[in-house]
């Protein structure tokens, strides 16, 4: 490989695009062999690179740096928080980038060594590029396209997490028949399925009833399975429901530009903002600055979100709807 490698061209010289630069890195690494090991670097490192687009605009593996690669492994993170991966599955992709950089750099300077240790961070990822499914009409055909193929209950755990900022696994467990009696009221408090034990009378977390939330209910209680208070069969474990029916349903969120039920929660988030603010949020263009009175607001709008989206810390609201601090 070494014969083809050019430091001054993009992608070292190995191609424009970054996918077919690795591609071709990792056979001249490898041979002939390895014919798996090869094809799951591939598809990890396209993940990665479809992030460094989307975020930052990079197509060219040359501009990579560690602050670049650690900030992809707290987006991990965040979907490592949000149960939207295991942790098997963060890992691996970090480990395969560490694979791939090595071979293309032919050096160990941009990499991560710790990867357990920067899972377990506490800082928060940013959010850079605009939520999918802020468009209601999108999330709408996705809804009747996920009801036309079978997947019924996972088109109620999109109509759930959009309109009510719900987790995946919070929409799965949620107690229908009480949240559909709440919601009488004019507002609903999500208990169930909620991380760290934030649950009840303890971590109430109101939500303000809307047209979009009560037909998400009512829709949810009619796919609910017969003995059921939420989405799961009686006879059915959590585990079995995310391989049976999430996960195949996957492929066909991407088919419609929604890449997971995080981006729903995040659109539930910016919507808040800019209902609570007045202003888009910072995700979106907007003015450079605020004045401190818009400050104060923007403090408080962030603490409701915050409270909303079952969250402790003001600062995690940057992984839904960006930082002012650009």
């Amino acid at each position: 490989m070494a014969r083809h490698r050019n430091s001054r061209s993009k992608n070292f010289g190995l191609g424009n695009n970054a996918e077919y630069a690795t591609k071709v890195a990792l056979r001249a690494h490898f041979g002939e062999g390895h014919y798996q090991t090869v094809k799951t670097h591939i598809e990890r490192s396209r993940l990665f690179y479809d992030w460094l687009h989307e975020e930052h605009q990079v197509r060219d593996i040359r501009e990579l740096t560690n602050s670049l690669f650690s900030e992809y492994a707290l987006y991990l993170k965040t979907l490592l928080d949000e149960e939207e991966i295991s942790v098997a599955t963060a890992t691996n992709r970090i480990s395969s980038i560490n694979v791939v950089l090595q071979i293309m750099r032919e050096d160990q300077k941009v990499r991560i060594d710790n990867i357990s240790d920067v899972l377990g961070e506490k800082r928060c990822y940013i959010r850079r590029s605009i939520p999918d499914g802020m468009d209601s009409l999108q999330v709408q055909e996705l809804h009747k396209k996920l009801i036309s193929t079978g997947f019924t209950r996972s088109a109620a755990i999109v109509v759930l997490a959009r309109s009510t900022g719900m987790r995946l696994r919070e929409c799965i467990l949620a107690d229908l028949p009480r949240l559909t009696r709440e919601s009488v009221t004019g507002r609903i408090n999500i208990q169930d399925g909620c991380k760290g034990g934030r649950s009840g009378a303890f971590a109430p977390r109101w939500i303000s009833v809307t047209d979009e939330i009560i037909y998400a209910l009512d829709y949810a209680r009619q796919v609910s399975p017969a003995g059921s208070r939420n989405l799961l069969a009686p006879d059915e474990t959590y585990i079995k429901f995310i391989r049976r029916e999430v996960n195949p349903s996957r492929p066909l969120m991407k088919l419609h530009s929604v890449k997971g039920f995080h981006e729903l929660r995040a659109a539930f988030a910016c919507d808040r903002y800019k209902e609570l603010v007045g202003i888009p949020a910072p995700v979106f263009p907007r003015p450079e600055k605020t004045d401190s009175q818009d400050q104060e607001t923007v403090r408080a709008a962030r603490q409701i979100i915050s409270r909303e989206l079952g969250h402790e810390r003001l600062e995690v609201t940057n992984a839904y709807v960006g930082s002012e601090r650009r």
